[in-house]
């Protein structure tokens, strides 16, 4: 496999009225495409920090950061939010959709300012809709849907410009253990189908679905280890509903 991403020193400062408080301390990894990689730790450890950095949501405040062999840091803002609606998805453990709106709606809304005809658009949200078993859901406002199925309808607007890397941040934080394994189950699915997922989570049963999982605590990649089949956690099996 071909490498992703590579971050070497990698660090982050925030800097508010005069006071510098440094967040990540210098982290050094590779993710290759078509990895399952968990980013665990516990809260306040940076790991969403991180996640933001090479999702090109922040930048970086020392270091280097490649994704697919370019300099992020020589990207332009717009070259950074082309990355981010072309190559990247995002599932957050608020869900973040627009609650009065359908689920077919919050599905496109991230094709608003891609160049396709409205034909197109729909075509490819009800795809996604597809894919993660809501096709009978897709005209109900999403404050009518239920926390497990908010978050595949997050998990459809997150694949609906095809991104080769989903990010996926505690996306089992607000559900139930059953709508948490169906979600994972998704997960699983999709790196099955060729993606890379980067998991986000403080949770040990979460992480496992991952094949390999970086530790960080308090800024600082204190290990780096590979899941064994046998600690695995099992994908559930059956039909969505």
């Amino acid at each position: 496999m071909s490498e992703l991403i590579k971050v070497v020193d990698l660090k982050k400062d925030y800097k508010n009225d005069g006071i510098v408080t440094s967040v990540l301390h210098g982290l050094t990894f590779v993710i290759k495409a078509g990895e399952f990689v968990a980013i665990m730790g516990p809260s306040g450890s940076g790991k969403s920090t991180l996640m933001h950095i090479l999702g090109f949501l922040d930048h970086l405040t020392g270091g280097q950061y490649w994704f697919s062999g370019r300099d992020v840091s020589q990207l332009t803002d717009d070259e950074l939010a082309v990355k981010r609606s072309t190559k990247v998805g995002f599932v957050f453990q608020q869900f973040n959709l627009l609650p009065k709106t359908t689920v077919l709606d919050n599905v496109m809304l991230p094709l608003l300012y891609v160049e396709l005809s409205d034909k197109e658009r729909r075509q490819r949200a009800e795809q996604a809709i597809e894919s993660v078993g809501l096709t009978h859901r897709q005209s109900y406002l999403s404050n009518q849907l239920s926390g497990g199925e908010k978050q595949r309808v997050a998990i459809a607007r997150a694949l609906v410009n095809n991104p080769s890397l989903i990010f996926a941040d505690e996306p089992t934080g607000n559900l139930d253990s059953k709508s948490g394994e169906q979600i994972m189950s998704i997960l699983d699915r999709l790196n099955s189908d060729g993606r890379t997922i980067i998991l986000v989570t403080h949770d040990t049963i979460i992480a496992e679905h991952a094949k390999r999982i970086l530790r960080i605590r308090d800024g600082l990649l204190v290990a780096g280890e590979k899941v064994s089949e046998e600690l695995r956690q099992p994908a559930l099996s059956g039909e969505l509903k």
